[in-house]
């Protein structure tokens, strides 16, 4: 016969960092060990209401396979607190959830103008959401006066000549996927 034991949440179990896809289904299953088998329930610190339950599915079953709340979104992210409880007592163990998604919201903009006087001087901006932070590429016409950013977030054209007209597309991409923004630049 088991020993009447209190709860008890450990790594293996209840990992303490997590990484959620916007998207997919959100579970945080959190385990816990005792005699009688825990009850375990998970709130997000800071939330008046508890955002996922993880109650054992029988008696017994305190490797609860958590009820899923619907598909993860960026609100998703933050620190929960899981608790386990049973007759002799108490655990709790926080659990940090980040949320990654792809690129999202590329703007492009031409400074100061995409109308640009010849021999004047233009920089196209490209921005983008994404965790993880997305990497950027360009296609755009091909001129030797043009000179891009380290980051590659900016493309930099001094002296502009009629080279330089044309459609400059930023893509932006992380491993969750890509996507792009395009302007026009004219040169007069």
């Amino acid at each position: 016969v088991p020993v009447p034991d209190r709860p008890s949440i450990g790594e293996r179990d209840c990992p303490e960092r997590r990484r959620w896809l916007e998207g997919t289904p959100a579970e945080l299953g959190c385990a816990a060990t005792g005699n009688p088998p825990p009850r375990v329930t998970c709130a997000k610190l800071g939330d008046p209401r508890p955002s996922v339950a993880t109650n054992a599915s029988e008696p017994g079953d305190s490797r609860d396979p958590s009820r899923a709340t619907g598909n993860v979104t960026r609100a998703h992210a933050g620190t929960y607190e899981c608790r386990a409880t049973n007759a002799h007592g108490s655990v709790a163990r926080n659990v940090t959830v980040a949320v990654e998604y792809g690129p999202a919201g590329v703007t492009v903009r031409v400074l100061p103008s995409a109308n640009v006087t010849r021999g004047g001087g233009f920089t196209v901006d490209c921005g983008a959401e994404g965790v993880p932070a997305p990497t950027f590429t360009w296609a755009l016409p091909a001129a030797p006066n043009l000179r891009l950013a380290a980051d590659n977030r900016s493309v930099t054209v001094t002296g502009a000549t009629a080279a330089n007209r044309g459609v400059y597309t930023c893509t932006a991409s992380n491993r969750h996927g890509r996507r792009a923004g395009s302007v026009v630049v004219r040169v007069d």
